[in-house]
């Protein structure tokens, strides 16, 4: 089982995009709701765990270069969003699981991957 795979059943997953979208690398996390602090601390290939679902998340990713996002409390994207999503290659998913539970769960699996 690869690494996307793991994340997405340890966190509950839906993915909302193409799966072509799970094509890029995974070599962190950033868990983050104020999209200037994403832009100035995350880094490139991180997977950024948000409440958000508005249409910004997905320029603030794609300027970061980020894996993909993870909206969590059950909230689903605008449509908007979706589809500025899949225009930018970028994969985008929700979960049940609220920030704090989502964040624990791939720290844990990303300490296991030598990653974090």
């Amino acid at each position: 089982m690869n690494l996307w795979s793991k994340i997405i059943q340890s966190l509950q997953l839906t993915l909302l995009t193409d799966p072509q979208t799970l094509q890029r690398d995974i070599r962190g996390a950033y868990c983050g709701d104020l999209l200037s602090d994403v832009l100035a601390h995350a880094s490139p290939g991180d997977l950024w765990i948000t409440i958000h679902r508005h249409r910004n998340i997905v320029a603030v990713a794609s300027l970061v270069n980020l894996s993909g996002i993870v909206i969590t409390g059950g909230r689903t994207p605008e449509t908007d969003t979706l589809e500025t999503a899949e225009k930018e290659g970028l994969a985008l998913f929700f979960t049940p699981l609220n920030n704090f539970q989502a964040c624990g769960r791939i720290y844990a699996l990303l300490s296991d991957y030598s990653i974090m």
